[in-house]
Protein backbone atom coordinates (compact mmCIF):
# COMPACT_ATOMS: atom_id res chain seq x y z
CA UNK A 1 0.00 0.00 0.00
CA UNK A 2 1.63 3.48 -1.62
CA UNK A 3 1.04 5.96 0.91
CA UNK A 4 -0.64 9.47 0.01
CA UNK A 5 2.04 12.01 -0.35
CA UNK A 6 1.32 15.30 1.01
CA UNK A 7 1.76 18.30 -0.89
CA UNK A 8 2.74 21.42 1.18
CA UNK A 9 2.76 25.29 -0.72
CA UNK A 10 4.16 27.91 1.40
CA UNK A 11 3.15 31.56 0.71
CA UNK A 12 4.11 34.59 2.52
CA UNK A 13 1.95 37.33 3.08
CA UNK A 14 1.60 40.90 4.63
CA UNK A 15 -1.02 39.54 7.00
CA UNK A 16 -0.17 41.24 10.81
CA UNK A 17 -2.03 38.85 12.73
CA UNK A 18 -4.12 35.56 12.42
CA UNK A 19 -7.35 37.61 12.23
CA UNK A 20 -6.11 39.73 9.48
CA UNK A 21 -5.55 36.33 7.19
CA UNK A 22 -9.08 35.42 8.05
CA UNK A 23 -10.60 38.48 7.08
CA UNK A 24 -8.93 38.76 4.08
CA UNK A 25 -9.58 35.56 2.85
CA UNK A 26 -12.97 36.27 3.72
CA UNK A 27 -12.81 39.18 1.60
CA UNK A 28 -10.55 38.61 -1.16
CA UNK A 29 -10.29 35.04 -1.83
CA UNK A 30 -13.04 34.37 -3.79
CA UNK A 31 -15.17 31.82 -2.24
CA UNK A 32 -12.80 30.29 0.42
CA UNK A 33 -13.51 30.34 4.35
CA UNK A 34 -10.62 29.72 6.91
CA UNK A 35 -12.34 28.50 10.16
CA UNK A 36 -9.84 26.58 12.43
CA UNK A 37 -7.23 25.03 10.57
CA UNK A 38 -9.08 24.57 7.63
CA UNK A 39 -9.40 26.59 4.16
CA UNK A 40 -12.77 25.51 2.87
CA UNK A 41 -14.09 26.28 -0.69
CA UNK A 42 -17.60 26.87 -0.37
CA UNK A 43 -18.60 25.81 -3.84
CA UNK A 44 -16.55 22.70 -4.44
CA UNK A 45 -16.14 21.63 -0.78
CA UNK A 46 -12.58 21.27 -0.84
CA UNK A 47 -10.74 21.20 1.74
CA UNK A 48 -7.39 22.00 2.98
CA UNK A 49 -5.25 22.45 5.96
CA UNK A 50 -4.06 26.00 6.29
CA UNK A 51 -0.91 26.55 8.74
CA UNK A 52 -0.37 30.46 9.89
CA UNK A 53 3.22 31.30 11.32
CA UNK A 54 5.22 34.09 11.82
CA UNK A 55 7.60 35.91 10.19
CA UNK A 56 10.53 34.10 8.90
CA UNK A 57 13.83 35.48 8.26
CA UNK A 58 14.96 33.03 6.11
CA UNK A 59 11.78 33.42 3.82
CA UNK A 60 13.62 35.16 1.33
CA UNK A 61 16.63 33.15 0.90
CA UNK A 62 14.53 30.32 0.59
CA UNK A 63 12.79 31.73 -2.24
CA UNK A 64 15.57 33.15 -3.78
CA UNK A 65 17.49 29.44 -4.12
CA UNK A 66 14.37 27.84 -5.02
CA UNK A 67 13.38 31.00 -7.77
CA UNK A 68 16.19 32.32 -9.19
CA UNK A 69 14.77 32.97 -12.67
CA UNK A 70 13.46 36.01 -10.76
CA UNK A 71 15.75 37.02 -7.52
CA UNK A 72 16.22 40.61 -8.42
CA UNK A 73 12.42 41.11 -8.81
CA UNK A 74 9.89 43.21 -6.95
CA UNK A 75 8.12 40.09 -5.84
CA UNK A 76 11.06 38.89 -4.10
CA UNK A 77 11.67 42.26 -2.80
CA UNK A 78 7.80 42.26 -0.99
CA UNK A 79 8.61 38.27 -0.31
CA UNK A 80 11.87 39.86 2.19
CA UNK A 81 9.27 42.48 4.06
CA UNK A 82 6.89 39.66 4.24
CA UNK A 83 4.86 39.98 8.03
CA UNK A 84 4.27 36.23 8.14
CA UNK A 85 3.70 33.19 6.23
CA UNK A 86 0.75 30.31 5.49
CA UNK A 87 1.37 26.78 4.62
CA UNK A 88 -1.32 25.12 2.55
CA UNK A 89 -1.40 21.48 3.08
CA UNK A 90 -3.17 18.61 1.70
CA UNK A 91 -2.79 14.83 0.40
CA UNK A 92 -1.53 14.60 -3.49
CA UNK A 93 -0.82 11.84 -5.74
CA UNK A 94 -3.73 13.25 -8.54
CA UNK A 95 -3.52 15.56 -11.01
CA UNK A 96 -7.09 16.83 -9.72
CA UNK A 97 -5.97 17.12 -6.17
CA UNK A 98 -2.33 18.94 -7.19
CA UNK A 99 -4.63 21.72 -9.55
CA UNK A 100 -6.91 22.38 -6.85
CA UNK A 101 -4.57 22.87 -4.10
CA UNK A 102 -2.67 25.18 -7.01
CA UNK A 103 -6.58 27.27 -6.98
CA UNK A 104 -6.71 27.13 -3.37
CA UNK A 105 -3.48 28.97 -3.29
CA UNK A 106 -4.49 31.42 -5.97
CA UNK A 107 -6.99 32.19 -3.83
CA UNK A 108 -4.70 33.01 -0.82
CA UNK A 109 -2.40 35.21 -3.30
CA UNK A 110 -5.65 36.77 -4.11
CA UNK A 111 -6.12 37.32 -0.38
CA UNK A 112 -2.33 39.29 -0.42
CA UNK A 113 -0.04 36.31 -0.43
CA UNK A 114 3.42 37.25 -2.02
CA UNK A 115 4.77 34.02 -3.69
CA UNK A 116 4.21 30.59 -3.69
CA UNK A 117 7.03 27.97 -2.89
CA UNK A 118 6.02 24.15 -3.62
CA UNK A 119 7.62 22.57 -0.45
CA UNK A 120 7.31 19.31 -1.76
CA UNK A 121 9.51 19.38 -4.68
CA UNK A 122 11.41 23.06 -3.99
CA UNK A 123 10.75 25.09 -6.76
CA UNK A 124 8.66 29.04 -6.39
CA UNK A 125 7.01 30.51 -8.28
CA UNK A 126 5.77 34.31 -7.86
CA UNK A 127 2.27 35.47 -7.87
CA UNK A 128 1.63 36.68 -11.24
CA UNK A 129 3.45 33.31 -12.63
CA UNK A 130 1.44 31.42 -10.38
CA UNK A 131 -2.09 33.00 -11.47
CA UNK A 132 -0.98 32.31 -15.11
CA UNK A 133 -0.51 28.56 -14.41
CA UNK A 134 -3.74 29.03 -12.67
CA UNK A 135 -5.59 30.39 -15.71
CA UNK A 136 -3.33 27.19 -17.91
CA UNK A 137 -4.75 24.34 -16.50
CA UNK A 138 -6.32 22.99 -19.44
CA UNK A 139 -3.09 22.67 -20.88
CA UNK A 140 -0.72 21.03 -18.38
CA UNK A 141 0.16 23.87 -16.40
CA UNK A 142 0.66 21.86 -13.11
CA UNK A 143 3.51 19.92 -14.30
CA UNK A 144 5.64 23.50 -14.71
CA UNK A 145 4.26 24.24 -11.33
CA UNK A 146 5.33 21.31 -9.52
CA UNK A 147 8.08 19.36 -11.06
CA UNK A 148 11.94 20.00 -11.57
CA UNK A 149 14.93 18.32 -12.48
CA UNK A 150 17.89 18.08 -10.20
CA UNK A 151 21.48 17.89 -11.66
CA UNK A 152 24.57 16.02 -10.65
CA UNK A 153 26.25 12.72 -12.03
CA UNK A 154 22.08 11.49 -11.75
CA UNK A 155 20.21 13.76 -13.30
CA UNK A 156 16.49 13.30 -11.69
CA UNK A 157 12.91 14.83 -12.07
CA UNK A 158 11.24 15.70 -8.80
CA UNK A 159 7.87 16.00 -8.30
CA UNK A 160 5.46 13.91 -10.30
CA UNK A 161 4.88 12.31 -6.52
CA UNK A 162 1.99 14.80 -6.68
CA UNK A 163 0.12 13.52 -9.63
CA UNK A 164 0.68 9.97 -8.30
CA UNK A 165 3.34 9.05 -10.88
CA UNK A 166 6.54 7.92 -11.04
CA UNK A 167 9.44 10.16 -11.44
CA UNK A 168 12.80 9.37 -13.50
CA UNK A 169 16.11 9.35 -13.51
CA UNK A 170 19.25 9.20 -16.15
CA UNK A 171 22.84 9.11 -15.87
CA UNK A 172 24.28 12.56 -16.85
CA UNK A 173 26.93 11.10 -19.54
CA UNK A 174 23.87 8.62 -20.91
CA UNK A 175 22.32 11.60 -22.79
CA UNK A 176 23.67 15.60 -24.74
CA UNK A 177 20.84 17.18 -22.75
CA UNK A 178 19.64 15.11 -19.44
CA UNK A 179 17.51 17.87 -18.60
CA UNK A 180 15.58 18.43 -21.84
CA UNK A 181 15.13 14.67 -21.98
CA UNK A 182 13.75 14.51 -18.55
CA UNK A 183 11.52 16.96 -19.19
CA UNK A 184 10.30 15.85 -22.18
CA UNK A 185 9.65 12.35 -20.54
CA UNK A 186 8.04 13.27 -17.32
CA UNK A 187 5.71 16.11 -19.81
CA UNK A 188 4.39 12.29 -21.91
CA UNK A 189 3.59 10.82 -18.61
CA UNK A 190 1.87 13.56 -17.33
CA UNK A 191 -0.11 15.12 -20.46
CA UNK A 192 -0.42 11.73 -21.60
CA UNK A 193 -0.69 9.08 -18.99
CA UNK A 194 0.31 6.30 -20.56
CA UNK A 195 0.57 2.38 -19.58
CA UNK A 196 4.44 2.22 -18.96
CA UNK A 197 6.06 -1.13 -18.00
CA UNK A 198 9.26 -2.25 -17.36
CA UNK A 199 11.63 -2.64 -20.73
CA UNK A 200 9.19 -0.20 -22.19
CA UNK A 201 11.32 2.14 -24.96
CA UNK A 202 11.10 6.36 -25.17
CA UNK A 203 12.75 8.81 -27.34
CA UNK A 204 12.01 12.27 -27.67
CA UNK A 205 12.02 11.69 -31.30
CA UNK A 206 11.78 9.10 -33.74
CA UNK A 207 15.47 9.95 -35.31
CA UNK A 208 16.61 10.26 -31.36
CA UNK A 209 18.36 8.38 -29.24
CA UNK A 210 16.04 5.42 -27.11
CA UNK A 211 16.04 4.74 -23.83
CA UNK A 212 15.44 1.71 -21.81
CA UNK A 213 12.86 1.97 -18.57
CA UNK A 214 13.29 0.20 -15.79
CA UNK A 215 11.37 1.10 -12.22
CA UNK A 216 13.22 0.98 -9.20
CA UNK A 217 12.26 2.56 -6.00
CA UNK A 218 13.20 6.38 -5.16
CA UNK A 219 16.42 6.08 -2.90
CA UNK A 220 17.31 9.97 -3.52
CA UNK A 221 15.54 10.99 -0.32
CA UNK A 222 14.70 9.05 2.91
CA UNK A 223 11.09 7.98 2.70
CA UNK A 224 8.94 10.55 4.60
CA UNK A 225 10.93 13.76 2.84
CA UNK A 226 8.00 15.60 1.25
CA UNK A 227 10.73 15.05 -2.14
CA UNK A 228 10.48 11.34 -1.69
CA UNK A 229 8.46 9.91 -4.37
CA UNK A 230 6.60 6.80 -2.69
CA UNK A 231 5.83 5.18 -6.14
CA UNK A 232 9.57 5.35 -7.50
CA UNK A 233 11.30 6.05 -10.55
CA UNK A 234 11.89 5.14 -14.34
CA UNK A 235 15.61 4.89 -14.72
CA UNK A 236 16.42 5.52 -18.63
CA UNK A 237 19.51 3.69 -19.91
CA UNK A 238 20.34 4.46 -23.49
CA UNK A 239 20.19 1.28 -25.71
Amino acid sequence: MIETPKIVLCIPGPWQDRSDLLARIARDSGGYLFAGQVLLHMESGDAFELQYEPRDPRMADAFAAAGPHWFDSDDMAHIQAHASVVYLIGDGGSRARAEAMMLAAAALLNAGGLGVKVESSGVAHGPGAWRQLCADLRFFSAHRAYVLNLTGEQVHSCGMHHFGMKDAIVAAQAADDPVALLHTFTWYLFTEAPEMREGHTFAVAEDAPRYRLHAEPSTQFQPGDLFANPYGLWRLTPL
